[in-house]
């Protein structure tokens, strides 16, 4: 019923990767931007923590 004669067609592979990619940007891309956007502002203060005190150390 659902049997395949030969492969896939190359264009037709590249095709769907290429909706693929662009529907994924599509639904996940602001909610990754805001998550990696509140992460870096996270960590920034730390990392300048640990190198103060990594200085004040030596």
């Amino acid at each position: 019923m659902f049997g395949r004669r030969k492969f896939l067609s190359f264009p037709m592979v590249i095709g769907a990767v290429v909706i693929g990619v662009v529907s994924g940007k599509a639904i996940f891309g602001p909610p990754l931007d805001e998550y990696w956007k509140k992460k870096l502002q996270e960590e920034a203060p730390a990392k300048e923590t640990n190198a103060a005190a990594s200085t004040s150390n030596s």
